[in-house]
């Protein structure tokens, strides 16, 4: 699998992550009603954001899918375990190569998820009541 090189911004309009995973808008928005991974938000204009949790998801995705073969249901089952970094690559990398890069440890890398989950759900409940009660 190729490696992306995600730019140092907090958000990306979906034209930029198509442009930098190489997967077409309507799949991106199939991908989105079938993986929680990929959560984005929308801006104030109703313009979907993604950030870089959101991209690394969507790459690995087009892995499993793609590269891998796999099914939607076996992607979907697959991917929670790599994006935590507890999978073993295809590539024979283990998950302590994965681990040393970072400098974090598997406990670490299991509160940073917890944490990761808790964030993305203040904000999806954010952008809806932004909507709902149509703040900017």
């Amino acid at each position: 699998m190729s490696t992306i090189e995600i730019p140092n911004k907090s958000h990306f309009k979906t034209n930029e992550v198509c442009g930098l995973t190489g997967v077409k808008p309507y799949v991106l928005r199939f991908w989105e009603a079938e993986f929680d991974q990929i959560a984005p938000i929308n801006s104030s204009s109703g313009q979907k954001l993604f950030v870089h949790s959101d991209i690394e998801a969507i790459a690995v995705i087009k892995k499993l899918l793609f590269e891998d073969k796999k099914t939607i249901e076996a992607a979907k089952a697959e991917l929670p375990l790599i994006l935590s970094g507890s999978a073993i690559a295809n590539e024979g990398e283990e998950e302590e190569a994965y681990v040393s890069i970072r400098g974090l440890d598997k406990a670490d890398l299991e509160n940073l998820d917890l944490v990761k989950e808790g964030l993305h759900k203040i904000l999806r409940r954010t952008s809806e009541l932004k909507q709902i009660h149509s703040w900017s």
